[in-house]
């Protein structure tokens, strides 16, 4: 090669590297400074700021920051708020003249905060009226946050607006005798989503109603931060809750506020209003695939890994809100040490691209009193530990009992109780409970995956899993209800059918009549009656999958 194009050749890659690290010191030293004005109050305060926003619509308000700014921060949530409380005091706001302010605390990109005051207790209800008329409207009365629901001090975060379009919202204001006494508009348009506005929706044969609320897909992909996509019953995306770095695997609910992570590390309290009123952090962890709320301990009960350790997806933790300590609860290799020495490390290294070896893959949680039933999906087995906080036992074991033969494990394993073929794979292992059992039975339910893959197993038997698809292939996927006899130590499947095939993800959760199904890898999740008739089918557009679907109503939240 001539000397002079490989001294240019060179003297490129010299200008590139130069560059890239030019970039990369100068992007420290910003994050850097971001991180330090984020404490600062006094700067915050100079650079966040309220104003008009003609985009949204004519005479709603909206907050000015740099895009960089962490919302979920103590100190921007303070600053935002004391400038709310600032407009909030600096009028005499009325129905036909509120305060309006699209996504006022940033924790909602489709919504909008109303304040006004009036004379007498009244509540307020509203109507979501979009020019397209294949958007239907969206109703709703308002929860104020008084048991009575009436009030003269009217604070709201109106949701249920729709990305991309421009809408009416029609308020209708009520006495405590429910007689109108005043009535207003306000025209709107909320900017666009990254994701489907309107599914693809299939009804199916039941004429069941579909229960109220709204479908929160949970993990969309992995991009956009895996925000939460808060879904109508026609498919209509009505709220976007805005993530910083992963998913949240569900929404829980406590005092009155609603709870997610929005990091791995990390998660939110967040009130009617869309305001944060606390954050709380793992230390020495981070966390996957799921979460729960013990409500007499005030625990989150968390599946996470440890850091620096060279295994993952195996240990449970706990977060107390009260303390904020975090509480290593449970190792698996204490109760499965065996099958942990067996497993095989993957030449390409595990799942998500790193060489910690992945054996058991925890992927579910569900709780009794102190008993706590873990689904390991690379064995397709359901654990239950009992006395979690002070000596965790292992109580017993699920599965097809070819998984155990030989193994320590056997003699914990329930008697399988009549023809069927075992869980494989499964997800969303769930406690259902029914008084006219008795003590010591007890039914659990799951979105059993069907799926033969066990990658820390090579030489698994699935013989017995007769049926079972592979990551891209399979018949279905089913529904499962086992009923678990702790006393005779036996299992039963009691109740099953075919859902959408989904080999990972997906979740299955009953509601008070109708049960919702999401097969994660099939892009869809569906909602089924009594009888397991489907009632609609949601499909979503992905590049992947969305981890699970969950159905909230958010009465005495959002609304009454």
């Amino acid at each position: 090669m001539n000397k002079k194009i490989l001294k240019r050749i060179l003297l490129v890659i010299l200008l590139i590297i130069l560059v890239v690290l030019i970039y990369i010191i100068i992007n420290k030293a910003y994050n850097k400074k971001l991180q330090e004005n984020m404490k600062d109050l006094n700067w915050l305060m100079k650079n966040v700021d309220i104003t008009e926003d003609f985009a949204i619509g004519s005479n709603v308000l909206s907050v000015n920051k740099l895009s960089d700014i962490d919302i979920y921060s103590d100190a921007y949530q303070t600053v935002i708020d004391e400038k709310i409380n600032n407009l909030k005091e600096s009028d005499d706001y009325t129905l036909d003249n509120p305060l309006l302010i699209y996504n006022a605390y940033g924790t909602n990109s489709s919504s909008i905060n109303i304040y006004f005051n009036t004379d007498e207790d009244s509540y307020l209800t509203y109507t979501v009226d979009c020019d397209d008329n294949d958007i239907s409207d969206y109703t709703k009365t308002l929860y104020n946050g008084e048991e009575s629901n009436l009030t003269t001090t009217h604070e709201y975060q109106i949701t249920g607006l729709v990305a991309g379009e421009k809408q009416d919202v029609n308020f209708e204001l009520y006495n405590e005798n429910n007689e109108l006494i005043d009535e207003s508009k306000i025209t709107v348009f909320m900017p666009e989503s990254k994701v489907d506005t309107k599914l693809d929706v299939t009804d199916g044969e039941s004429t069941e109603e579909l229960e109220d609320g709204l479908y929160a897909l949970l993990g969309h992909d992995k991009n956009f931060n895996s925000n939460i996509y808060l879904y109508d019953n026609d498919g209509i995306l009505r709220s976007e809750i805005p993530l910083n770095s992963y998913r949240s695997d569900r929404i829980i609910w406590i005092d009155g506020n609603m709870l997610y992570s929005y990091t791995k590390r990390k998660f939110a309290l967040v009130n009617r209003l869309g305001k944060v009123v606390k954050t709380y952090k793992i230390d020495g962890y981070y966390m996957h695939h799921d979460f729960i709320y013990d409500d007499d301990n005030n625990n989150l009960i968390i599946l996470a890994n440890k850091d620096g350790a060279d295994t993952i997806e195996d240990r449970v933790i706990t977060l107390n809100l009260d303390t904020g300590e975090t509480n290593e609860i449970i190792n698996m290799q204490d109760f499965a040490k065996d099958f942990y020495d067996t497993a095989v490390a993957p030449e390409d290294g595990n799942t998500y691209g790193g060489d910690e070896l992945d054996w058991v893959h925890l992927n579910s949680l569900s709780l009794n009193g102190t008993d706590l039933v873990l689904s390991s999906r690379e064995f397709s087995t359901i654990f239950c530990i009992s006395d979690v906080y002070n000596n965790p036992t292992l109580k017993y074991v699920i599965g097809d009992p070819t998984i155990y033969e030989g193994t320590s494990l056997e003699s914990y394993a329930l008697e399988k109780q009549g023809d069927f073929i075992s869980q494989a794979g499964q997800h969303t292992i769930t406690y259902q409970f029914d008084d006219t059992l008795g003590s010591g039975r007890y039914y659990l339910i799951m979105f059993n995956n069907n799926y033969a893959g066990s990658r820390t197993r090579p030489d698994f038997n699935w013989d017995p899993f007769v049926g079972a698809g592979d990551y891209n292939n399979g018949e279905a996927s089913k529904y499962y209800k086992y009923l678990v006899d702790e006393n005779n130590r036996t299992f039963t499947l009691v109740d099953s059918f075919d859902t959408d095939y989904s080999s990972i993800v997906s979740s299955v959760e009953q509601l008070s009549e109708n049960l919702v199904s999401s097969s994660g890898k099939d892009n869809s999740f569906s909602e089924f009656d009594s009888n397991h008739i489907l009632i609609r089918k949601f499909d979503y557009s992905s590049k992947k999958y969305a981890y699970r679907v969950f159905k909230y109503n958010f009465n005495n939240f959002w609304y009454y």
